[in-house]
C-alpha cells in the first residue's frame, strides 16, 4: 500500500470512516481480523519491524502468536521482526545435547534460540542478552507462555555491560545476529568456561567456498587472539558450517560452529 501512489493518496483523502469500513470490508473477504503491509527491516543492530496495522488502528492490535516446531513465540509485528528464514537453524539447535549445560545467548531477542535451547535442547540454563525493549518484553513473554521462565536470566542492555555477570558460565555461547556477531566475540570468549566450549557464530558471507573459508580464517585468527588475552590456553577450530539461507544474490546466512578446549585435551 504505498500513499504516494495515485491511488494511495485518493484513498488517503478519504474520510477515516470510509477508510475505515473499506478495511474492515477487505478483512471480513478475506476472513482475516487484521489487515497490515510488511515493511523492509531497518537495517541498524537493533533489526526493528516497520510493518505497519492498516486495520484496526487500536493500541496492542500488533500482537499475535507464531507456533514453530512446538514453541509459541509472541511478538508485536509492528514493533519486532520474526524470522521465519532462521527456522532450519531452530531446528538444528533444538537438537543439540545439551542437557546439563548452561548456555549463553548473546542477541536473543525474542528468544528465537534461546527457547530452542530451553523447550527442546534440555539446557540446564540460558542467559539471554537482549538491549531493544520490545524485544525483552516478547522475550519474557515468551519465556512465562513456553513455561520455562524458571531456567533463563535476561540480561537487559549491551553485552559488554553483561560482561562481569557472565564470565566463566557458559559451556556454548549462541552469536545469531547478522550481518556480523563480531562485535560480541570477546564477550563470547570470557563467558566460556576455563576448559573451553562451542561458539555458534552467525555471519553473512560470500556464497564462493573461497570466500566462506577466507572468513572461517579469519575468525579463527581473531578468536585465538581474543583467547591469549583472556589468559586462556586453547586450541581453536571450525567443526562445522552450515549455510542456513540465501541473505542476498551471493550472500549466504551461515553459522559456524566453534571449538575452543584446552591444549591437550
Amino acid at each position: 500500500f504505498d500513499e504516494a501512489s495515485p491511488a494511495g493518496a485518493a484513498f488517503a483523502a478519504l474520510p477515516v470512516e470510509a477508510r475505515t469500513a473499506m478495511w474492515a470490508a477487505l478483512a471480513s473477504e478475506l476472513g482475516a481480523t487484521r489487515l497490515g503491509v510488511q515493511g523492509r527491516i531497518e537495517q541498524s543492530l537493533h533489526r526493528k519491524s516497520r510493518a505497519r496495522l492498516l486495520w484496526p488502528e487500536t493500541d496492542g492490535a500488533g500482537w499475535t502468536v507464531h507456533r514453530d516446531n512446538g514453541i509459541m513465540y509472541g511478538l508485536d509485528v509492528t514493533r519486532s521482526m520474526f524470522s521465519s528464514g532462521n527456522g532450519t537453524e531452530k531446528t538444528r539447535v533444538a537438537r543439540f545435547p545439551c542437557a546439563g549445560e548452561t548456555v549463553v545467548d548473546l542477541y536473543a531477542g525474542i528468544g528465537y534460540f534461546t527457547l530452542a535451547y530451553l523447550v527442546h535442547a534440555g539446557a540446564a540454563h540460558v542467559h539471554a542478552c537482549e538491549w531493544d525493549d520490545d524485544a525483552v518484553q516478547a522475550l519474557r513473554h515468551n519465556l512465562t507462555a513456553n513455561r520455562v521462565a524458571d531456567r533463563c536470566t535476561v540480561h537487559v542492555g549491551d553485552n559488554v555491560a553483561s560482561a562481569p555477570k557472565l564470565r566463566g558460565v557458559a559451556h556454548r555461547v549462541n552469536l545469531g545476529l547478522i550481518p556480523s556477531s563480531e562485535a560480541g566475540w570477546p564477550v563470547a570468549i570470557e563467558a566460556l568456561r576455563a576448559e573451553g566450549g562451542l561458539l555458534h557464530v552467525h555471519a553473512n558471507v560470500g556464497s564462493a567456498e573461497a570466500d566462506e573459508a577466507a572468513w572461517c580464517d579469519a575468525m579463527l585468527a581473531t578468536f585465538r587472539t581474543l583467547s591469549e588475552a583472556a589468559g586462556r590456553d586453547w586450541t581453536v577450530s571450525v567443526e562445522h558450517v552450515e549455510r542456513v539461507k540465501w541473505y542476498a544474490p551471493r550472500i549466504r546466512h551461515v553459522v559456524a560452529d566453534v571449538r575452543c578446549a584446552s591444549v591437550g585435551s
